[in-house]
């Protein structure tokens, strides 16, 4: 039996260790790194940005006339931390709570571990909106990393929008 490892090095993903078996192998990701073996991606439970926004707490009263924040230029995986709590809520939040005006909250369960990473919607509302849920919506990704949540969230586009947080 040859050696596949050492004769074909390049069948495994550089972020991979090759583990050679009777007459094949075996790709696996390295610790931090998620895919088959042949493609493998940084696990983004390993490479989130943080939110500490005490203003982005769902129970946050957005100042009446007071400047208006919005998260249209937040684009990545996240994670909602310290003074902004814990996680995404899943109950409606009302408008001018979270430092803004359409204040957002997650559509569905978070996921558990084993779920993967998950699409949900956020919805946002705002006073002047006639139905209660979504008055519009972004599509972002929701992932468990065992102790806490991450989100894969978009640039929005209404400015006086926001993405919300609870414990």
């Amino acid at each position: 039996d040859i050696d596949e490892c050492k004769t074909y090095p390049g069948k495994c993903h550089v972020n991979a260790t090759c583990n050679n078996t009777h007459g094949s192998h075996v790709c696996t990701c390295k610790p931090g790194f998620t895919g088959d073996g042949r493609n493998c991606t940084a696990d983004p439970c390993n490479t989130y940005k943080e939110l500490n926004d005490a203003n982005r707490r769902s129970n946050y009263d957005t100042p009446q006339g007071g400047p208006v924040l919005c998260d249209r230029d937040l684009e990545g995986w996240y994670r909602f931390v310290g003074a902004a709590g814990k996680k995404m809520p899943t109950t409606r939040v009302e408008p001018y709570h979270c430092g803004t005006e359409w204040s957002g909250w997650l559509d569905g369960a978070h996921p558990t571990v084993e779920d993967g990473e998950v699409r949900r919607t956020v919805c946002f509302s705002n006073r002047k909106s006639k139905t209660p849920r979504c008055k519009y919506s972004a599509k972002i990704f929701v992932k468990n990393c065992e102790s806490y949540f991450i989100y894969k969230l978009v640039k929005l586009t209404k400015c006086e929008s926001r993405y919300c947080a609870t414990d």
